[in-house]
């Protein structure tokens, strides 16, 4: 009996004593995978070491230490521990994928692969072995690898695991990887909120939020970065994404010393020395470039994320034609790599190679239903496909129908004298057509340039090859000048074709908006108090790192301050050293010269180069009205309300507390006191031409106290200063019609036009100057942009097309307009009568 009852009290203990050695298994593994978290891989190799010696039955030891060993680049230890627990282990998807992983990178991609190859016929023969949460994440991580349907996985794997376990963090962190994939920032920003809640001290989930926000807000993302690496400094995925913001910003030695920390804790990471290879590239240095690649493939020589990191770098510096060469290459290891070939496919259409550029996002698109992207650019082509084209010498216009017909030619026009202009200045021969398409919808325009809706602010991109822009209609009830943006946008053409896209951001943009000024002094940017305040204070930017200013600016006045800082630069280029020599810097540039080495050869060192411009803008800046004091008033702590009066009688030349007087006096209607302020004003800065500035203040007083001429003298300052104030082209069109001064109302309504050619108001203008100077054929084009607009008079406007018409000897298509007229109205005696004459004229013609 006592016997029996020792028994008992045995088998009775024994759950117990599992349960026991269990929770200090899962106590011991929460501590391994603290030190693996914190970056300290040796000490989890010590200790899951141990514990896989044991013989302990709990795979997560084996995978931990497997990690670990990637993590400091033990390849050959990693493979060791596989083969040391694949059998007791053999159900466990998730270390057959880890043991691939050694494998390929020991240089034994076939045992890898049939690994990874035998899992479909492992699952489908005993499902119910593979059922568990970890395992149909891992088989869901599998089928992603092998190009299937992303919304089917999220479905039936990640999904069916969330619900049966809404706290489980891999879950999470798997549909965010996948969401990240496929570019639904969104749903991954809200997954890796909740895993961050659940498992606050994992680097990886912060740095997952990291890349879910930097395309939308950096500065959270900067802070998830910062997180991850607070956590663990040696996280290399959080190393490697602050590396590529700082190649991005052409801080390239920055970007070296992250890169080689990654590589002091794991010398063969694959993609820190893919990176290097690529900064290699871009500084010109392919004889690294060439070693550095072949370092990276040397433990796994079929890994497509190698050529795909380069090629992705070097696209986003706009190597489209390098970067199309990686994608390829990367594709052809592995044609399952959905990246490579998505990668590739925006290369070409940034090449302007459409054929094969659109059918490889189809082929993804169809492939893979979940991309974002891919599904947005092939809804894209479907309007694309209803655009008109209008072809010129070298250049062709894809454009909404209608908006072809009411500014097409004109814009095609202004595109062939951009490239006569600057071909001949830059001395160089457009090498590949020119490709504008102009979209009607802001969401169009940025899912053609970024992927993605977004790019607020973004009036153009230019490729090189391709570019795209906003129309006015697009816009708003603010647009800007078309006209100025498609120049622009042609002049980065002609430089980056020249250079080979060569050439660091500072530059190109910079040569951009300084042929803006020089192609109309009203286009571009110039000197302002803000940018002079801007230029002597702490956000000036040194010449040799301008391009870092496009990177991360702190608002949006900071980026508009970067161009404007950019074409000071080329401007002073050009007047201190002259424009052959800027010829000669982009020949360098063309010809794989780095930057910094060629601005070295042409210019000095950047030391002297940056001192020298330092001082040319501070001269500019200290030069602009330097009488005017420009300062804001500092308000009070607690908030009170500025005495502007005081401030003016402390400081007489302060030009803001001046506005607010006059602004005072208008208020009150005292014009005459009024007239008398805002001509003080003018004084203190008389090219204010912004709204609400010195200028439009002194026309709206003019107006009310009826002094047309001064009003006109003023509105004209405005307009020879500001290319998009439609305001006050609007009233000079009225006040210039109403004095009769025809050659002016059709310079104003052209200017008009090139702002906003979707409002009937410059081109009715142009008609009516047109007719009063007797130059009909003038007429033509703005007659058929009306008939675009919905006129009120259709009758009319094809009568009077027709009289352009045959003032220009198109008697053909004259008829054809007055043959219109008669239809809306047959009784059109005027119509009548021409129909006649032109009759005649194609008798004697022959026709």
């Amino acid at each position: 009996m006592n016997r029996l009852m020792n028994y008992l009290m045995l088998w009775t203990a024994l759950p117990i004593l599992v349960l026991a050695q269990n929770a200090v298994s899962a106590a011991d593994l929460s501590a391994a995978q603290s030190l693996f978290y914190q970056g300290d891989y040796s000490a989890c190799v010590e200790m899951c070491s141990q514990e896989v010696k044991s013989g302990i039955w709990n795979d997560g030891w084996s995978r931990l230490l497997i990690e670990s060993h990637f993590a400091l680049g033990q390849y050959q230890q990693a493979k060791e521990v596989y083969e040391q627990v694949k059998t007791k282990f053999n159900n466990s998807l998730t270390l057959r994928m880890l043991g691939a992983e050694a494998y390929r990178n020991c240089g034994e991609s076939a045992k890898g692969n049939k690994l990874l190859s035998d899992i479909p016929e492992l699952v489908e023969t005993a499902t119910y072995r593979y059922s568990d949460r970890e395992n149909r994440l891992a088989l869901g991580r599998y089928y992603l690898s092998m190009g299937e349907d992303a919304r089917r996985i999220l479905k039936s794997n990640y999904d069916l695991v969330l619900k049966s376990d809404s706290r489980y963090v891999e879950a999470h962190l798997a549909i965010a990887e996948l969401a990240l994939e496929k570019a639904d920032y969104q749903e991954a920003a809200k997954t890796l909120a909740t895993a961050a809640e659940l498992r606050p001290e994992d680097p990886r989930i912060h740095y997952l939020l990291a890349k879910a926000w930097s395309s939308s807000e950096g500065e959270r993302a900067t802070g998830h970065l910062a997180k991850a690496l607070e956590l663990n400094p040696r996280h290399a995925d959080s190393l490697l994404m602050q590396a590529r913001n700082q190649i991005d910003g052409e801080r390239y030695d920055e970007a070296q010393a992250v890169l080689s920390s990654v590589l002091e804790t794991n010398d063969k990471h694959a993609i820190a020395l893919a990176l290097q290879a690529a900064i290699a590239h871009l500084r010109g240095n392919y004889e690294d470039e060439g070693k550095l690649r072949k370092q990276a493939l040397a433990t796994w020589d079929l890994n497509p994320k190698v050529d795909h990191t380069i090629g992705e770098v070097l696209s986003r510096h706009y190597r489209f034609t390098e970067g199309a060469e990686y994608h390829r290459r990367a594709f052809q290891m592995d044609p399952n790599f959905q990246a490579a070939r998505f990668g590739l496919a925006q290369d070409l259409l940034r090449l302007g190679k459409d054929e094969e550029g659109w059918e490889l996002v189809k082929q993804v698109a169809e492939k893979d239903r979940y991309n974002v992207e891919a599904f947005n650019l092939r809804t894209l082509q479907d309007r694309l496909n209803k655009f008109t084209t209008i072809e010129g010498d070298e250049i062709w216009i894809r454009m909404d129908a209608k908006e072809a017909e009411i500014y097409g030619r004109r814009a095609l026009r202004l595109l062939e004298e951009a490239k006569r202009v600057l071909e001949q200045k830059y001395d160089f021969q457009l090498k590949n057509r020119v490709t504008v398409e102009i979209f009607p919808q802001q969401s169009d325009f940025a899912i053609r340039t970024f992927g993605l809706p977004g790019g607020a602010g973004f009036l153009g991109v230019c490729f090189g090859n391709v570019i795209t822009a906003n129309s006015p209609a697009s816009q708003g009830e603010t647009p800007s000048n078309w006209e100025s943006v498609l120049w622009h946008e042609f002049c980065h053409s002609i430089t980056l074709q020249k250079t080979s896209n060569r050439m660091p951001r500072w530059l190109s943009e910079g040569i951009s908006v300084y042929e803006e000024l020089e192609r109309d002094a009203s286009w571009g940017q110039r000197m302002n108090p803000v940018y002079k305040q801007m230029l002597l204070g702490e956000d000036f930017v040194p010449l040799s790192k301008l391009s870092n200013a496009f990177l991360s600016p702190k608002s949006a006045k900071h980026l508009q301050f970067a161009y404007f800082e950019s074409s000071l630069a080329v401007r002073y280029l050009v007047e201190t050293h002259g424009l052959p020599l800027l010829q000669r810097l982009l020949i360098d540039l063309g010809m794989g010269v780095p930057i910094n080495t060629a601005m070295g050869n042409r210019y000095g060192t950047s030391d002297i180069l940056d001192a020298d411009f330092k001082l040319y803008v501070t001269k500019l800046a200290e030069g602009f009205h330097p009488d005017t004091d420009f300062e804001a008033p500092t308000r009070s702590d607690d908030g009170d309300e500025v005495d502007w009066q005081k401030m003016l009688e402390q400081k007489p030349n302060s030009y803001l507390a001046q506005r607010q007087s006059v602004m005072t006096l208008m208020k009150s209607k005292k014009w005459s006191e009024a007239e008398k302020a805002v001509k003080r004003l003018l004084d203190l800065y008389p090219d204010d031409a912004e709204v609400g500035g010195a200028l439009e203040l002194a026309g709206l007083i003019a107006r009310e106290s009826k002094d047309v001429n001064a009003e006109k003298q003023y509105l004209t300052k405005i307009a020879q200063l500001s290319s998009d104030r439609l305001s006050a082209l609007s009233r000079l069109i009225d006040i210039f019609s109403e004095e009769q001064a025809w050659e002016s109302v059709a310079t104003m309504a052209q200017r008009f036009i090139a702002v906003q050619p979707m409002a009937s108001t410059g081109h009715e203008a142009l008609i009516e100057a047109s007719r009063k100077l007797d130059r009909l054929q003038e007429t033509t084009e703005p007659l058929r942009a009306l008939q675009q607009l919905k006129p009120t008079d259709p009758a009319g406007i094809h009568f009077q097309l027709a009289q352009g018409l045959t003032a220009a000897g198109d008697f053909t298509q004259a008829r054809v307009e007055v043959l219109k007229a008669l239809e809306y109205s047959p009784r059109f005696r005027d119509a009548q009568k021409l129909l006649i004459e032109i009759r005649g004229q194609l008798s004697d013609s022959g026709k």
